[in-house]
């Protein structure tokens, strides 16, 4: 049974919510925070968990997350934004969000719960990448650089938190379907084109990310750190059978 509090960022749904369901089932105690109030009260109603309206991008209020979670073991940094623009129209306000959520926040929570981990011996930390990291999807603005960024980023915090018994790793979701992406994958004929392309047949389920992260956390992984594990169905293993599926869709019959 695992002891401690874990701290989940962006915890009020789809993946976060699994993780947050997950870690709880294996025995921590959860602090779910989150900047949706009306999903975070659900999700303590469901759970019974402890929540936090929180801005990860808020530098004071996260750092008084510290005092909510003296006792803190885990984090996992799955708080981020995505901007479906190309390039060339993105804003610097919607680049400066972008940066500000998805790799400024993370240092932020570090900086606030590091000390309470090594504190209490030692702990892990979790970040959540994407396979944007090294397969750029169009029209999604500085998300994939941002993503590439954690994952340097978490090779960083490994070497840096190592001599405090802090582990840090990532994980790295492939396509998983969840309230906010549905949208994004089209039709239910869309998204079983897009499975088909995939080695392992379907798309994710935020519960295969939650299992992943959940193993990272656990004693069972106390040799790994530094790590970036992508968890995406098999799709940077076969991109050429991706894109060649995808060129096939497209081409008229």
């Amino acid at each position: 049974m695992s002891s401690g509090t874990a701290v989940v960022t962006g915890a009020a749904q789809g993946i976060g919510r699994a993780v947050s369901e997950r870690l709880q089932a294996a025995g921590y105690e959860v602090l779910a925070l989150d900047v949706n109030a009306e999903a975070l009260a659900g999700l303590a109603g469901d759970l019974g968990c402890r929540t936090a309206v929180i801005d990860v991008s808020d530098a004071d209020a996260v750092a008084a997350v510290a005092d909510l979670a003296p006792d803190a073991s885990v984090l996992v940094n799955n708080a981020a934004i995505q901007v479906y623009k190309d390039l060339l129209s993105s804003t610097v306000a919607e680049m400066r969000a972008l940066c500000d959520i998805n790799i400024i926040g993370p240092v932020l929570m570090a900086q606030a719960l590091v000390p309470v981990m090594a504190e209490r011996g030692g702990g892990s930390i979790v970040n959540l990448s994407s396979i944007t990291s090294v397969a750029h999807a169009a029209s999604t603005s500085l998300y994939p650089t941002t993503k590439a960024a954690i994952n340097l980023l978490t090779q960083a915090m490994a070497v840096e938190f190592a001599d405090r018994g802090i582990r840090c790793n990532a994980v790295a979701p492939g396509t998983v379907l969840t309230e906010g992406t549905a949208g994004h994958y089209g039709t239910p004929a869309a998204q079983q084109a897009i499975a088909s392309t995939l080695l392992a047949g379907r798309m994710g389920r935020p519960t295969d990310i939650a299992d992943a992260i959940c193993f990272l956390c656990s004693d069972e992984a106390s040799w790994i750190t530094g790590q970036v594990l992508f968890v995406d169905g098999g799709f940077t293993a076969s991109q050429g059978q991706y894109f060649r599926a995808a060129r096939k869709m497209a081409m008229p019959s």
